[in-house]
C-alpha cells in the first residue's frame, strides 16, 4: 500500500509541474471536450419531443470537477458495493409485467435506460480509478469510437471491490457493458450487452451496536458479527435490440428528413439468478425465529429468463403539427424457478445430496400501450399522454397511465406539471418464496398508486424546485419479522426538493435539500429531512493552467425509525426500536484539473469519534470509520 500512495503522490507532483509550464491559452477545458458527445437511448429515439425542445439532450463528455470526488451513493450497508438504503422516497413507476421485486444492488451499475451511447470525431477513452490505504478499489473504463459518420460502438467496464472494515463485510462487483449505434435518414438503431456479476458477503450486521464505541473493538476485525460465512451471488446477463423504420416521405421531400411514419422494434432476452449461501451451521442462531429449516446448510437460489417483444407504430416528423401518436403491443415471456440444495455431512465435509425445486412456472403477459403528444408554440408547450394495458396473462388487468405538460417560460426556464397512476400486482417476491430458512405464499390484492409533480428549472439562477405527492393504497413492504404484509389504507407521501447553486468570488455553495413527510402509523420509514451539501474554494494556478477546488460534502438527515436488513431475500423490513440519522457527515477534499487529467484525495467521514457513534442508516450496520481515499481520471482522445 505504500508503493501505491508513492507513485500516487509522484504522479500528481508530475502533473503539477508540468501545469507549471502549460501554455496560458491552453485551459483544463481544453478544444477536446467537445469531440465526444453522450446521450441515452431515450434521449436520441425519434419520438421524444423533451430532447428536441431543450429539456433534454445530449451533452459533451464532463471533465469538469462538478461533484467528481463524489464517485459512489452515500447511502449503503457501510460498504461500497453493499445494497442501497432507501433514504430517500422514490417515486419511479413499477415496471409493467412480471416484476420480481425491489434491486437495492444494480442501482450503481448501468440499465439499458441509463447506458450511455456515444457520438464522437476522435476515438475517446477514459480511465477513472478510486483507492485508499485498505482494500479498496472503484474502477471505471470507457472506450468509445465512430465509425464513418453514422456508427458509433463503445465498450464499457466497471468494477467495485472493498474488503470493508468489519469481518465478512467485502464486496466485488463487476459489469462489462457493450453498445452501438447506427443511423441514417430511413433507419435508427440501438444495441447493447450486459454482463453482470455481483458478489458480496452478507455479514447480518454487528451482534451489539454497543460495542461500535468500546475500545475493546478498535480493530473494527475483533468487533463480533452475526454472520461469518454468508454470502450473495447474482449474475445478469442480457441483449438488447431497438430499432426504427422511417417510412411515407413526401415526394417533395428529397432529403428525407420528414417522414409520416415509423415503425419501431423493440427485442430484449435477459437472465437473473441469485445464489445467497451460508455453509456455516453456527449462523443459524440468526434464523432462530423463521419456523422453516431444511437443512444447517443455507444454498438458496432463483433464476428466471425474458424475453421481450415490442412492436409499435407511429406519426413521424411529416405528420401534421396539431397532434403526434405512437401505439403498439408488447409480448413478455418469463420462465422462473427457485430451488434449495441440502447438505449432509460425509467424513467431516458437507455435501449437497439433495436439489429441491419449489417453484417452476411461466409467466407471459400481452401489453397493449399508447401515447398521444405534440409540442406547440415553437417548443414552448409540451403535451404527452402515454398509458400500458395489460390485456392478457398473468397480470391481466394491470395499468398505468402518465400525463406530462412543459411549458418553457423562456431559454433558460422551465416548468413541468406530471401526473400518474398505476393500478398494479405486488412484486412477485412479496407473495412467494420457498427456501431453507424462509417459506411464505400469499395473494395480495394489487396496489394503486397515484402521483402529481411539479418541476421548476432556471439553468440562469441554477435553481431546481420540486413539489409532489404520491397516494398508494395496498402497500406491500415487510414487517419487522421479514415476512410480507400488506397495508391496505391508502395514504399519502409529501416530498419537496430544492437544488441551488451559489457563488461569491471563488467561494461555491452546492445543495440539495429534500423534505419528506409520511404519518408515523404508515409503515413507510423516511427522515423528514435530507440534506446533501458541497461547500469549496475554486480557484486557477500555474498561469491558469490548473484548476483546484478545496472544499467538503456534508450529509445530514434527521432521525427517524428506520429499516434492518434481511441478508437471505436482499431486502429492508420494519424495525421498531432504534433511530438513525442526526448525525453530519462531513468529507473534507481536494481536488484538480489539468486538461484532461483530473485527481481528487478525500477524508471520509472526519467527524468520526468526534460525535457520538450513531452512523447508521440500517440496523447493526455502521458507516465506515474515517479513512483517506484517492481518486484519478484521465480521458484521451487519439
Amino acid at each position: 500500500m505504500k508503493l501505491r500512495l508513492n507513485l500516487f503522490f509522484c504522479t500528481l507532483f508530475l502533473f503539477a509541474f508540468h501545469a507549471a509550464w502549460a501554455d496560458k491559452g491552453d485551459t483544463a477545458r481544453g478544444k477536446k471536450s467537445a469531440v465526444t458527445y453522450s446521450f441515452t437511448e431515450s434521449m436520441f429515439a425519434p419520438n421524444n419531443i423533451w430532447a428536441q425542445n431543450g429539456w433534454q439532450s445530449m451533452h459533451p463528455t464532463d471533465t469538469s470537477l462538478n461533484n467528481y470526488e463524489i464517485y459512489n451513493t452515500h447511502y449503503n450497508l457501510g460498504n461500497t458495493g453493499l445494497p442501497y438504503v432507501p433514504v430517500l422516497f422514490n417515486t419511479d413507476l413499477q415496471p409493467m409485467g412480471f416484476y420480481y421485486g425491489k434491486d437495492y444492488i444494480s442501482n450503481n451499475f448501468y440499465s439499458d435506460s441509463s447506458l450511455r451511447y456515444f457520438v464522437t470525431r476522435a476515438p475517446y477513452t477514459q480511465f477513472y480509478y478510486v483507492s485508499d490505504p485498505q482494500i479498496h478499489q472503484y474502477f471505471r473504463f470507457t472506450h468509445a469510437q465512430n465509425f464513418g459518420k453514422h456508427f458509433n460502438v463503445a465498450i464499457g467496464f466497471k468494477r467495485i471491490r472493498s474488503e470493508g472494515i468489519y469481518l465478512n463485510q467485502g464486496t466485488n462487483l463487476n459489469q462489462l457493458t457493450v453498445d452501438m449505434s447506427y443511423h441514417t435518414k430511413n433507419y435508427l438503431v440501438f444495441a447493447d450487452v450486459l454482463y453482470d456479476v455481483y458478489k458480496f458477503q452478507q455479514n447480518g450486521g454487528l451482534a451489539s451496536d454497543t460495542e461500535l464505541a468500546s475500545s475493546d473493538y478498535s480493530n473494527r476485525l475483533t468487533a463480533p458479527i452475526k454472520l461469518n460465512y454468508a454470502s450473495t451471488a447474482m449474475y445478469e446477463q442480457s441483449f438488447h435490440l431497438q430499432q426504427y423504420y422511417f417510412l411515407g416521405y413526401k415526394p417533395d421531400d428529397s432529403l428525407h428528413k420528414n417522414p409520416l411514419f415509423y415503425i419501431s422494434h423493440s427485442f430484449k432476452i435477459a437472465g437473473h439468478s441469485n445464489v445467497f449461501s451460508d455453509n456455516n451451521t453456527a449462523d443459524s442462531l440468526f434464523f432462530q425465529s423463521i419456523p422453516m429449516r431444511y437443512s444447517p446448510i443455507t444454498y438458496d437460489s432463483l433464476r428466471y429468463t425474458e424475453i421481450n417483444n415490442d412492436l409499435s407504430i407511429g406519426s413521424g416528423k411529416g405528420w401534421n403539427n396539431f397532434l403526434r401518436w405512437e401505439a403498439g403491443v408488447r409480448d413478455q415471456w418469463v420462465y422462473f424457478r427457485n430451488y434449495v440444495s441440502l447438505y449432509q455431512n460425509v467424513e467431516g465435509i458437507e455435501e449437497p445430496y439433495y436439489t429441491y425445486n419449489f417453484t417452476d412456472t411461466i409467466f407471459n403477459n400481452v401489453i397493449a400501450h399508447a401515447r398521444v403528444y405534440n409540442a406547440y408554440d415553437s417548443g414552448r408547450i409540451i403535451f404527452d399522454v402515454s398509458g400500458q394495458y395489460i390485456f392478457a396473462g398473468n397480470q391481466q388487468g394491470d395499468k398505468q397511465g402518465l400525463l406530462q405538460l412543459g411549458f418553457k417560460i423562456d431559454s433558460t426556464r422551465f416548468l413541468k406539471l406530471s401526473g400518474s397512476y398505476s393500478y398494479q400486482n405486488v412484486p412477485f417476491l412479496y407473495e412467494l418464496y420457498q427456501g431453507n430458512n424462509m417459506d411464505w405464499l400469499a395473494h395480495l390484492p394489487n396496489t394503486t398508486t397515484e402521483n402529481i409533480n411539479l418541476t421548476y428549472y432556471d439553468k440562469k439562477w441554477k435553481l431546481g424546485i420540486t413539489l409532489q405527492a404520491t397516494r398508494i393504497t395496498n402497500m406491500a413492504y415487510f414487517n419487522s419479522e421479514a415476512m410480507p404484509q400488506q397495508y391496505q389504507p391508502g395514504f399519502t407521501v409529501y416530498c419537496a426538493g430544492i437544488t441551488k447553486d451559489i457563488r461569491v468570488y471563488k467561494f461555491h455553495w452546492t445543495t440539495s435539500e429534500k423534505l419528506q413527510y409520511v404519518g408515523d402509523s404508515v409503515p413507510l420509514k423516511l427522515p423528514r429531512l435530507v440534506t446533501e451539501n458541497s461547500i469549496f474554494f475554486e480557484t486557477m494556478l500555474f498561469h491558469r493552467a490548473l484548476l483546484m477546488r478545496l472544499g467538503a460534502d456534508f450529509y445530514y438527515n434527521t432521525a427517524y425509525t428506520g429499516y434492518a436488513y434481511m441478508p437471505i431475500t436482499d431486502q429492508y423490513y420494519l424495525e421498531n426500536s432504534t433511530k438513525f440519522g442526526n448525525y453530519l457527515y462531513v468529507d473534507p477534499f481536494v481536488s484538480f484539473r489539468l486538461k484532461t487529467f483530473r485527481i481528487f484525495i478525500k477524508f471520509e467521514n472526519a467527524t468520526q469519534g468526534l460525535v457520538p457513534y450513531n452512523y447508521y442508516y440500517a440496523l447493526h450496520y455502521p458507516m465506515p470509520d474515517r479513512t483517506i481515499r484517492f481518486g484519478i481520471t484521465w480521458d484521451f482522445w487519439n
